[in-house]
């Protein structure tokens, strides 16, 4: 099926020391679902600034619908500044900005009502009129469409009412292994993975837990389902954005009828080979489009 999918947050540039690319995670998430053989719909805002431009420019070329981004003229475009130590990075995220200050559109309220799924974080929830912009944006979508939370811890930005919120909307939730252990701090639960997973899910009622490992793959919770996918070993360039792009593979493969063995296989490779590039968002070869 031709997988229709909205996204909601943060739009920005993450500034490297020898450059800045353009990112974020749902912004991500857009573009690698587009690249997959999706269509993509992002919710987000940029300043009236060259970034903000640039940031539009570059996404409707890739395909996404960016009728749902709007322009916040007294506000920066996003921008994060990124550290790389073995090309894991660490964010120093400016606040304040357009992004901060997301506005439901007549475009997003069309893109929502026809939704395969929904996809958004904590991060892009960090301010008072975002956060009313997610939740009206959870009554728009229908109750058929798949909604994604990728949680995603940055800094202090984030609380346990977000959290918990976002816990309860899920139907399918991804975390990496450095997110997990911050999720314990606000729900509790077993010290073992494998049971807090397990426990997360039914608490909140989560159809599908995915655990990202890096090299080590990843680990799946569901429904009498409950198995680790092997992972790859590859040159890590910058991590960037691969989590996104596991996200976008795994519920692409799932929307389209594959098993939760191949959706994670998938999503794997997909990962990997974006951290092989200096890029969140790099040009990906056909052999990673989904048939549908």
């Amino acid at each position: 099926m031709l997988v229709k999918s909205v996204s909601i947050g943060e739009l920005l540039y993450d500034v490297f020391p020898d450059g800045e690319r353009l990112g974020g995670a749902p912004s991500n998430f857009a573009y690698h679902l587009e690249s997959q053989g999706g269509a993509s719909s992002l919710v987000s805002a940029v300043g009236d600034d060259p970034r903000g431009t640039s940031a539009i420019d570059s996404l409707r070329e890739s395909g996404v619908d960016v009728g749902g981004v709007t322009t916040v003229a007294d506000k920066p475009t996003g921008s994060v500044v990124v550290e790389l130590k073995d090309g894991h990075p660490s964010y120093d995220i400016i606040q304040d900005v357009a992004w901060d200050h997301i506005d439901l559109t007549a475009d997003t309220a069309s893109s929502a009502q026809e939704a395969d799924l929904l996809c958004w974080g904590t991060l892009g929830q960090r301010s008072c009129r975002s956060l009313q912009a997610h939740r009206q944006l959870f009554d728009l979508v229908p109750d058929t469409c798949l909604r994604v939370c990728d949680i995603n811890f940055r800094m202090h930005f984030h609380s346990e009412e977000v959290v918990v919120d976002s816990l309860k909307r899920a139907d399918l939730l991804k975390l990496n292994d450095e997110e997990v252990q911050k999720l314990r701090g606000y729900v509790g639960g077993f010290a073992q993975n494998r049971e807090f997973l397990r426990e997360l899910r039914h608490r909140f009622e989560i159809q599908t837990i995915v655990l990202t490992l890096g090299s080590a793959g990843c680990r799946v919770c569901a429904h009498n389902t409950d198995f680790k996918a092997p992972g790859l070993e590859v040159d890590v360039v910058n991590t960037v954005g691969s989590g996104d792009a596991f996200t976008a593979a795994f519920v692409m493969k799932m929307l389209n009828g594959a098993d939760l063995w191949d959706c994670a296989r998938h999503a794997n490779r997909v990962g990997a080979y974006v951290a092989t590039q200096d890029s969140g968002m790099p040009t990906m070869p056909d052999e990673y489009r989904v048939v549908h």
